[in-house]
């Protein structure tokens, strides 16, 4: 998705008037640009007060290939019409009869619109001047987008088709952007909110994750382990970490919320299909919610039933085997955690590294009572000797906990990596506090017979 949705309905429609509010840095140049190159066509007049038309094209050299440059407008040079035979006229008047001659469907786009209607110091004449150009503008079937970084409401709110206002903001001290559809003429808005990034001089909006759909075999890009780490099977999310996991490290991925969970579930389960393609083991202790059964349905789709009742272990707590369950499921008690952690250390420890072991703390939370005083510090001692005795091995530990989790605080601090997942307006957003990195959007791409995780930067 590169503009939104709402404005494709709306702009493909012809006739529409919208405006882009923002303050400065926002973004609106570059919407303005992209909406050009995704609607303009051949028939393309971009008005600017800003930049030259040679500053333009070195900043977005892939203007060239949507706006000729006779339509791009220093409108800083122009002021007097050459049609006029008696005194002079305003931009916005210039711009009026300028329209009157477009003979066929075209995008206009005014940037900025503040710099055009200051030259009109008649309240009255200006308000009816805008409703004039609206007005023409339906007739014509002329798009016309105006830009402005006047924040207050003004006649010309009324006037125009659309409104969207683009913000900057933070979370956690890393820039986020948020465009807003405050209106849309004749249009049904779906979302009336979305993030959005300017990654390489365009503007590109992101829409709702999309859960895992597994409906038939698909392949998963298969990223190699390195002499110093093993990969998550993500490509873009080995790069932002310095290379995947780490041997012998410990890591924690911190989910949010319900949404950001689904983003938590499609990670591990790259790191699990990974990790089986290459023939390493991968033992896991489901978050809740989750089981072997489960794991299963989302794991079988990429790798050979052999492979994984062979590479892939799953031990339940405090239940009974179940007669549908996998070869490769092993039950711990849930009564006593060091005879539990003892049994699940061995097992580790019998196979060939490395290993990589997942564990979800919200299952370790209530079966061990580790509200109950002492608890909390007797499973930070078992899982650090845990994890002392994997470094030594060359194994790897990832464990998902959520906020509010007590043992998922302690381990944030003991952890080499400490990813975190929210969600901004329905969108999976991953950060890394260690390392710090900046805001990425987490997106499931789906091809015919191929399922990978892209990370985009929010730029």
């Amino acid at each position: 998705m590169a503009i939104l949705p709402e404005l494709d309905a709306a702009l493909t429609k012809r006739g529409f008037s919208l405006l882009i509010k923002g303050l400065p840095g926002t973004g609106k140049t570059i919407l303005a640009l992209s909406m050009i190159s995704e609607f303009g066509g051949s028939d393309v007049l971009y008005v600017s007060t800003r930049v030259s038309p040679k500053s333009l094209y070195r900043q977005f050299p892939w203007l060239q290939e949507c706006i000729p440059p006779l339509n791009i407008i220093d409108a800083t040079r122009l002021y007097v019409s050459a049609d006029v035979h008696f005194g002079l006229q305003t931009f916005p008047e210039v711009l009026y009869s300028r329209l009157r001659g477009i003979e066929k469907p075209a995008t206009v786009v005014v940037d900025s619109w503040d710099a055009m209607a200051s030259q009109l110091d008649d309240g009255k004449r200006a308000v009816s001047l805008q409703a004039a150009i609206a007005e023409l503008v339906r007739e014509s079937g002329i798009n016309l987008i105006l830009v402005t970084e006047s924040m207050e409401v003004t006649p010309l709110d009324y006037l125009v088709d659309g409104i969207v206002v683009l913000r900057n903001y933070e979370i956690d001290y890393r820039k986020a952007r948020e465009i807003e559809i405050k209106k849309l003429r004749g249009i049904e808005i779906g979302q009336h909110k979305y993030i959005f990034t300017l990654k390489g001089g365009r503007f590109q909006a992101f829409k709702p994750f999309e859960r895992r759909r597994i409906e038939k075999r698909r392949r998963a890009e298969l990223v190699p382990n390195t002499e110093t780490h093993l990969s998550t099977g993500i490509s873009d999310l080995d790069r932002i970490i310095g290379g995947g996991f780490e041997r012998g490290s410990f890591n924690v991925i911190e989910a949010g919320d319900a949404i950001s969970i689904l983003g938590y579930q499609s990670i591990i389960a790259h790191v699990i299909i990974n990790s089986i393609q290459q023939g390493n083991h991968c033992v896991c202790i489901p978050c809740c919610g989750w089981d072997e059964r489960r794991l299963r349905r989302g794991i079988l789709p990429f790798v050979s039933e052999e492979d994984y009742i062979r590479f892939f272990t799953v031990f339940e707590i405090g239940l009974e085997k179940r007669e549908d369950e996998g070869e490769n499921v092993r039950i711990l008690k849930g009564d006593l955690m060091k005879a539990d952690f003892t049994k699940f250390a061995e097992y580790i420890f019998s196979l060939e590294p490395p290993v990589m072991v997942i564990i979800g703390v919200d299952t370790l939370e209530y079966p061990y009572q580790l509200k109950e005083r002492g608890k909390l510090g007797e499973m930070v001692g078992l899982l650090s000797q845990l994890m002392t005795d994997m470094k030594a091995a060359g194994n790897v530990g990832a464990f998902g906990t959520t906020p509010g989790l007590e043992l998922g605080r302690e381990l944030i601090h003991m952890s080499s990596t400490h990813l975190k997942l929210t969600v901004l307006h329905k969108s999976v957003v991953l950060y890394c506090n260690r390392p710090e990195t900046k805001l990425y959007c987490l997106e499931n791409v789906f091809s015919d017979d191929t399922l990978r995780i892209k990370l985009t930067p929010i730029v």
